[in-house]
């Protein structure tokens, strides 16, 4: 369970983003692991931007996060949307709980991939006539917290589409809970936000109201005096 009174110095990490190489044909390295990368015909986005189109297929024993994963706390994490390449990465942390936060229902592979694995899914924000823009209610984000705060949920990961604004929303009430600065709460949002700050979603964590959380007690430690069988 994350510690109430966590400082901004604890177990942050920044986003981490998958990356691939320009060339052709080549290798990438992933820790000590290697991919190898085939990229084919350019595209043009909607910025103009023209992109090379890789495909990358991963050695067995490679660890490719999601993008913008990141370790919140011990036994807590928050990424996008996971994807078969990221399977590996998942296995290693043993997660018990996933809270995804997306209206729409997780994609196929995900959701089988949480099936064979014995992992709880919730789903929260179900909302089949929202937009992926529409913030979350208050309501969700309780439920959110009140699953993290649960130690038997842990180990967990917090996902949506992008990783950025909900799970972030999520994230930063759950640092006003640990008495983090404010500026240092928004700061983490803005990092995973990269330029696609939403301005409510800052405004939502300032204003939330953290008295409307129930934190469990510490497991009772038991009595020096007592003995067992």
């Amino acid at each position: 369970m994350p510690s109430i009174s966590s400082s901004p110095t604890s177990s942050v990490s920044g986003p981490t983003n998958s990356t691939t190489s320009s060339s052709h044909r080549g290798t990438a390295t992933n820790g000590q692991e290697r991919e190898t990368i085939a990229c084919g015909r350019a595209i043009t986005t909607s910025d103009g931007t023209r992109v090379a189109v890789c495909r990358v297929k991963p050695s067995k024993r490679s660890l490719i996060p999601p993008p913008n994963f990141g370790v919140v706390e011990e036994g807590l994490y928050r990424s996008s949307q996971p994807t078969e390449a990221n399977f590996p990465l998942l296995d290693k942390l043993a997660l018990r709980t996933v809270i995804w936060l997306a209206p729409e229902e997780a994609n196929e592979p995900f959701r089988d991939y949480v099936k064979d694995r014995n992992i709880t899914l919730h789903h929260l924000a179900a909302d089949e006539f929202a937009a992926s823009y529409d913030p979350l209610s208050e309501e969700t984000v309780l439920q959110a917290l009140d699953l993290i705060l649960d130690p038997t949920n842990a180990p967990i990961l917090v996902c949506c589409g992008q990783g950025r604004h909900r799970t972030g929303t999520v994230i930063g009430c759950l640092r006003k809970l640990q008495h983090w600065a404010l500026t240092a709460t928004l700061e983490e949002y803005r990092r995973y936000a990269g330029p696609k700050v939403r301005v409510g979603n800052e405004q939502f964590i300032e204003q939330f109201d953290v008295d409307l959380i129930v934190v469990p007690p510490p497991p009772a430690s038991p009595d020096p005096g007592s003995t067992t069988a």
